[in-house]
């Protein structure tokens, strides 16, 4: 399984520590009938930092099912504001949809699709997506799935869906992201919380929900992706610490337990008006965080470009990357990549940050 894409390989980036993650998945995924082949692939929400390359993907690589919010279908409907991904990603997403309701349910792998989120509309007489098949693939929040691609995983793998939400704090922009706890593995496993680009309201209503149903086993943590690439949003509001949502992480967190922040590296402090990843909000994490905080954009660097990796094992879970070998093909790109940098003066042609906005 995917979740999200961030192919950030642009050859305007001097001294890029990014893995070109396209060609690393081309490379290193099993292959069935002679193409590389993901079960599944996840988008939590259209912003072009988290589809950047899925075009490339779709083209090369065999994807069994996709996961998406409404939001897909019911925003954007001038489409210059997609990015291309994007719009890449919504073009299939629509595809699959249109041979579900021809096929009167599944439509086998490479044409799956699932909706996840509050969506009933989309579904009634007269809209697009009648006679989808709501059965087997829409899932309201609350519920959990067990199946990838057509195949039973129960047992070593459960995806609990915490949100969208189906109104409120959901209309604005980052707070449809969908949010979903994956556990991995038997018995205990390994369990991560992954809440997309959630601020404090949203982030808060998904630990008020589950708690009110009785759920706090769904909240449970060993690795948490921190909201929106390590934001302050998530735990600041007009600037004043709301402390309550660093309690409930705290009290979420397993052993051993890390927070990973997916961005670039961080300043020794930021200014009004930064994007992420903030220093402060870092530092929050810092403080409750069992095991460690890790940043993708420190661990990787360009003279060691690798990955985080968390693995489950018979001797628990453990944090990992050092010696990671990339493939000859996604190393080749790289090094390209970054000749073509360091060769030119002219000023980047495209803007270098997060979201498609």
């Amino acid at each position: 399984m995917q979740i999200d894409l961030n192919d950030k390989l642009m050859a305007d980036e001097e001294g890029n520590e990014h893995i070109p993650i396209v060609d690393e998945l081309v490379a290193k995924l099993p292959e069935v009938n002679g193409r590389p082949y993901l079960s599944c692939f996840v988008l939590t929400h259209p912003d072009l930092d988290h589809c950047r390359g899925f075009s490339d993907l779709l083209d090369r690589v065999d994807i069994g099912e996709i996961w998406h919010t409404p939001r897909i279908f019911r925003e954007y409907e001038d489409t210059y504001k997609l990015s291309e991904d994007a719009q890449a990603f919504r073009a299939e997403a629509h595809r699959r949809a249109d041979r579900s309701i021809e096929a009167g349910g599944d439509p086998g792998s490479g044409n799956r699709v699932r909706i996840i989120g509050y969506a009933s509309e989309l579904f009634e007489p007269g809209e697009r997506y009648f006679g989808f098949p709501e059965h087997d693939f829409y899932t309201r929040p609350g519920n959990s799935i067990y199946m990838l691609d057509g195949v039973d995983v129960s047992g070593r793998f459960e995806a609990f869906i915490h949100a969208p939400f189906k109104a409120s704090l959901a209309d604005a922009r980052n707070e449809t992201s969908l949010a979903m706890q994956i556990a991995i593995g038997s018995g205990t496993g390994m369990r991560g919380l992954f809440l997309g680009d959630l601020s404090y309201p949203s982030v808060m209503q998904v630990f008020d929900e589950t708690h009110r149903h009785g759920n706090e086993d769904k909240l449970q943590w060993n690795v948490l992706l921190a909201p929106h690439h390590c934001s302050k949003k998530v735990m600041y509001e007009n600037n004043v610490l709301q402390q309550d949502v660093l309690d409930e992480f705290a009290a979420s967190q397993l052993s051993p337990g890390y927070i990973v922040s997916s961005s670039n590296e961080f300043k020794g402090r930021n200014e009004s008006g930064d994007n992420p990843p903030h220093r402060v909000a870092r530092n929050r994490y810092e403080e409750i965080v069992n095991d460690g905080f890790v940043c993708t954009g420190e661990v990787s660097t360009p003279e060691e470009v690798r990955p985080i990796i968390f693995s489950s094992t018979a001797w628990g879970i453990e944090l990992g990357g050092d010696g990671y070998v990339m493939s000859e093909s996604a190393e080749n790109t790289l090094l390209a990549a970054i000749a073509a940098a360091e060769g030119t003066d002219t000023p980047p042609a495209t803007k270098v940050g997060f979201g498609c906005e």
